[in-house]
């Protein structure tokens, strides 16, 4: 992987789930970091920033809304992967994202953490 890849902070409870993402990220030219609970990202975001996230609302340890709101705040483009509907989340912080509806082929949500880095 080139020094200079992206890098992407995946939220993903769910192990399998999380390692066909990585795979199809690390594939697409991310550096993946994975964090399965709200505390692991926390901890992770306190030292490092990411360029884009994917983030499942529900993790380990309970809601990521906290996360949300600093990956709103600190203007990190980030794609909302859930099984939840999007109409829940009007008015919170996972709105500001690119929604995805669980399942989706992992190929899909490298594309659109693509788009999100490149916009134009």
């Amino acid at each position: 992987m080139a020094s200079n890849a992206s890098v992407a902070l995946l939220l993903e409870d769910e192990p399998l789930i999380s390692m066909d993402i990585e795979m199809i990220l690390e594939e697409a030219g991310f550096a993946v970091t994975t964090v399965m609970s709200c505390q692991e990202a926390s901890d992770w975001l306190a030292n490092f920033k990411p360029d884009i996230a994917i983030v499942e609302i529900e993790l380990r340890d309970g809601p990521c809304l906290g996360i949300a709101e600093w990956l709103v705040e600190a203007d990190i483009p980030f794609v909302v992967h859930s099984g939840e509907p999007a109409s829940m989340y009007v008015g919170t912080p996972f709105a500001h994202g690119r929604w995805m509806g669980k399942p989706a082929e992992p190929c899909e949500l490298a594309a659109a953490a693509r788009a999100l880095l490149s916009p134009y």
